[in-house]
């Protein structure tokens, strides 16, 4: 049930509401009723939007609705937006008469109906897409010869009577508010005195002026009212409202239940011996549980009935029959609703049906009574004492997931006698909406990548949004399906993947099998990985610093229920890992969630079982705080597994690490076998290959990559590879292709650092003088510069850029090691360094690149021990600087230390051209 009575204001909006009688067009002078303005003075504003007027009559059981907009054509954008104008009927409520459709041209009118300009009708189902067809028309109207200057001016009446309501009226209207700024704008609503009309504001609108004459009482409020005072987003839905105006016929909740029960009677509803009867029956001799007549009842209509909004002939409040919907298989809330209504009954179930907000439930209590506060129509069902709310157009619902309330608030029971609003109270789900169960594998080493399997069961709406992908037999649709899931779970590569659903248990079920993408994140010579599971990484941090926030609480989402069953499994046995935070958790409730969790570490292997859950709940304004400590309190101690000294991959020989990498390439194999033209498939396989260096192969792939889309990423990956292979010619011909792809700074510099590695500096640095750049570009290519110089005679001339550059950027700590490295990498005045470098380490927070630079400045002097103290500082930081093992290593050589071998030997494991790039600065192991 889609009412629809909120209606936005806007300009080029022009928004009708159902009408009396028919499909043509009609033409005539305003009603009578329409009260005038001063035209002249809203011109003389000299606003875009010259003319806002909505006007409406609520009299005989028709809603009449007349709007005047004019618009002042000062642009080319204006004009292209109203060379059509549009207006919109429902011709089985009523009828669409336009009054006038006028250019006004140099103080004269041009009257466009006079001169014969006639709509288009089209029928318009916008609304498809949400499975909803409602008979609306549309009539299209060409203006023609508007141009820049003019002012448009239109203005319509449509009518509306609700066969639903026996009579009686409503209506809601939006208030444009500012910043809009209108030359004259207005919302006038009137009615005869006797029809006994009430009226009411919503979301802060304005109290409107009332007055009385000849019989007729008139509520008018003056547009742009002020700008609303912004809610947070997290407020409750009360809170969240657009200032609007009501009126209707209703004088309580009790009339409006009252006014919707002569069409939720079942009386007769199921034709003995029908489809449905036997349906119905079916069920009866299933089980003589009530409550699982229930289950079964609503499982058949939200698996055997399609829905269909259909708000032809009356239906925006009208259902069809339970006998037509059965047969046709389709039908909206309304039609399901009195499906479900007659089936329950006739099982013996005490059942109702009630209006609830799908939208902004909340909202109902601060609106009058009106059937349009509504928008959707469900059942509720009484078993054993305890209410069950039952959703006919949602999914999925089996007997262990009923007692879930959704999250509508409040519901209008319907009944002939009338009944007031009730408050739908929310309790705690007993089943969880997703379990997901992972294995994490991590045996290859902390920085390698990691495998994990998943298995992720999902139960009512959530199980049946699976229906549809278990239906898939292509394993390329599953496989990307499943990649789109999985982004909002883990950063990873899905390589296998299969969806399933039972629908005797409505339960869906994903399993997948993937590459993660990230895993330990490595600080110093510790590892860490974070544990994320549905009772960690949670945050709660409502802002109600404002004034007009500090009384406002907060709103709760759900219903959601998480459970997960993690296993991870540690490289090395474990060896060195502990977990820190809180492992245990005993339950609790913060913040409106459920928390629970426990956590072992045995035998290498960390084991979690946790959950989490939150209904639709407030949080008192003046609780927030004390929620907020306690949620910051449980998140800072969200536990981790830590690995102290774990075992790096550049320790591994050339085997052990071709051994690990190789069941990471099983997954690569896999989805390169799966979809031999996805070029991102091969340059991932190529990424693992290069991991277990076997450079070969890694070309191989790359090559095939760059055979299917040729992108400059894979040309500068193709590089990269052969500078590790020691392919150096061949690498400046790649990183060449990936700048002339792309033209950027990076793809620039890159190039000429593989020309500098090749050999060929002075090349490097004529690419680099034909980039032209400025800023933070110019910072980073100065820098790149005085890497390459060394060699060739433009040392003084790289060594003023990077002055230049600090003039600009004073104590850059970028720039200041830049410089201090220069003086290390090419002997320069370093003599006069150490200052120098003291202030880029300084500048750069001791940081490992810094304290690398102020290493090799102090090994150009000679002082071998205090370029030790730095590097095993560096080394601490980043264990992976390779720049820091190489040097290191020939220190610890030069003073007769086996141990240097080794460093050299990690050093070019994580660096295979580093060698190369000393030599360039004329220091070498000894040998």
């Amino acid at each position: 049930m889609r009412a629809g009575f909120l209606i936005a204001v806007a300009p080029l909006a022009f928004i009708s509401v159902p009408a009396l009688a028919g499909e043509e067009v009609r033409f005539a002078e305003a009603p009578a009723w329409v009260a005038p303005f001063d035209f002249d003075a809203a011109m003389a504003k000299k606003q875009e939007v010259v003319v806002f007027d909505r006007q409406l009559r609520l009299e005989d059981g028709v809603v009449s609705r007349y709007t005047d907009i004019a618009y002042d054509v000062r642009n080319t954008e204006v004009l292209a937006r109203l060379g059509t104008v549009q207006f919109g009927w429902l011709p089985d409520k009523g009828d669409l008469t336009i009054h006038r459709l006028q250019i006004l041209r140099d103080g004269k009118i041009i009257d466009l109906v006079a001169q014969g300009v006639r709509p288009e009708i089209i029928r318009r189902e916008t609304e498809l897409e949400r499975r909803t067809v409602n008979g609306a028309l549309t009539a299209l109207f060409k203006i023609p010869g508007i141009k820049v200057g003019d002012v448009l001016r239109f203005s319509s009446t449509t009518t509306s009577r609700d066969q639903a309501l026996a009579g009686s009226m409503q209506a809601t209207e939006a208030l444009t508010a500012e910043p809009t700024r209108l030359g004259f704008g207005r919302l006038r609503i009137s009615w005869p005195e006797s029809a006994h009309i009430a009226h009411a504001t919503l979301g802060g609108a304005p109290q409107p002026t009332v007055t009385r004459a000849k019989g007729f009482e008139t509520i008018e409020v003056m547009l742009p009212i002020a700008q609303p005072i912004e809610m947070p987003t997290d407020a409750p839905g009360r809170f969240q409202l657009t200032p609007a105006i009501m009126a209707g016929s209703f004088a309580s909740w009790s009339d409006v239940a009252a006014v919707m029960a002569p069409h939720y009677r079942t009386d007769g509803a199921i034709v003995p011996g029908s489809p449905l009867a036997k349906e119905v029956a079916r069920i009866r001799s299933a089980t003589s549980v009530p409550l699982e007549r229930v289950a079964l009842a609503l499982q058949s209509v939200q698996d055997e009935v399609n829905y269909l909004m259909n708000g032809m002939d009356g239906g925006n409040y009208l259902p069809q029959t339970p006998e037509e919907t059965w047969t046709l298989r389709y039908g909206d809330c309304k039609a399901k609703t009195l499906l479900l209504l007659a089936m329950l009954r006739e099982l013996g179930v005490d059942a109702e049906a009630v209006m609830v907000n799908a939208t902004n439930g909340d909202a109902v209590s601060a609106w009058q009574p009106l059937p349009g506060a509504f928008d959707h129509v469900i059942v509720r069902a009484k078993v054993d004492g305890e209410d069950y709310w039952l959703d006919g157009t949602s999914a999925g619902a089996r007997l262990d997931t009923l007692r879930e309330v959704p999250n509508f608030v409040y519901a209008l029971p319907i009944r002939a006698d009338g009944a007031e609003l009730v408050r739908m109270e929310q309790r705690w789900p007993t089943v969880p909406d997703r379990i997901m169960r992972i294995t994490y594998d991590f045996t290859r080493g902390v920085d390698l990548p990691g495998l994990y399997e998943i298995d992720v069961e999902t139960h009512g709406v959530l199980g049946a949004q699976m229906r549809a992908r278990a239906s898939e037999s292509d394993p390329k649709i599953a496989i990307a399906y499943a990649q789109k899931y999985m982004e909002e779970v883990l950063d990873s590569v899905v390589y296998d993947a299969a969806f399933s659903y039972d629908p005797s248990t409505g339960t869906g079920r994903l399993k997948a099998k993937g590459i993660l993408s990230d895993s330990f994140k490595i600080d110093q010579d510790a590892a860490t990985f974070k544990i994320y599971t549905a009772s960690t990484n949670w945050a709660f941090d409502p802002d109600r610093a404002r004034a007009a926030w500090r009384n406002v609480p907060y709103k709760v989402g759900g219903p959601m229920t998480s459970a997960e069953e993690a296993v991870i499994i540690l490289p090395e046995g474990g060896v060195g890992a502990s977990v820190t935070g809180t492992g245990d958790l005993a339950p609790r409730t913060i913040a409106g969630t459920r928390f629970e969790r426990s956590l072992s570490l045995d035998k290498g292997v960390v084991r979690v079982k946790d959950s989490s859950s939150f209904v639709p709940v407030e949080i008192p304004a003046a609780d927030i705080p004390a929620e907020k400590a306690a949620m910051r309190a449980l998140a800072s101690a969200d536990p981790e597994v830590k690995i102290a000294s774990p075992r790096r991959y550049w320790e591994l020989d050339d085997k052990e690490i071709a051994q690990r990498v190789a069941s990471l390439r099983e997954g690569a194999d896999a989805l390169v076998k799966l979809m031999p033209d996805e070029s991102n498939y091969y340059m991932l396989r190529g990424a693992l290959y290069t991991m277990a260096r076997d450079y070969d192969a890694a070309l191989s792939d790359i090559d095939r990559a760059i055979d299917i889309d040729g992108t400059a990423l894979a040309y500068s990956t193709r590089a990269e590879i052969l500078t590790d292979a020691g392919r150096y010619d061949e690498a400046v011909l790649a990183a060449e292709t990936a700048y002339d792809l792309t033209g950027d700074l990076a793809h620039g510099t890159a190039y000429a650092n593989a020309l500098s590695v090749a050999g060929r500096p002075d090349e490097g640095l004529a690419v680099l003088d034909a980039i032209d750049v400025s800023g933070d570009d110019r910072s980073s290519l100065a820098q790149v510069f005085a890497e390459i110089a060394g060699p060739t005679g433009r040392v003084e001339e790289a060594w003023k850029m990077l002055e230049e550059v600090l003039k600009d950027r004073p104590g850059d700590e970028l720039v200041l090691n830049s410089q201090c490295w220069f003086m290390g990498t090419w002997n320069y005045r370093v003599a006069d360094g150490e200052q120098l470098c003291d202030k880029a380490v300084k500048a750069g927070g001791y940081s490992a690149a810094a304290l690398d630079s102020r290493a090799l400045l102090f090994h150009r002097l000679g002082r071998e021990d205090d370029a030790l103290d730095d590097l095993e500082a560096a080394l601490r930081k980043q264990p992976e600087q390779a720049a820091s093992l190489y040097l290191r290593g020939i220190i610890r050589l030069g003073k007769g230390q086996a141990d240097g071998r080794k460093d050299i030997e990690h050093a070019l494991r994580l660096s295979p051209d580093i060698a190369i790039r000393y030599q360039r600065y004329g220091i070498s192991p000894k040998r």
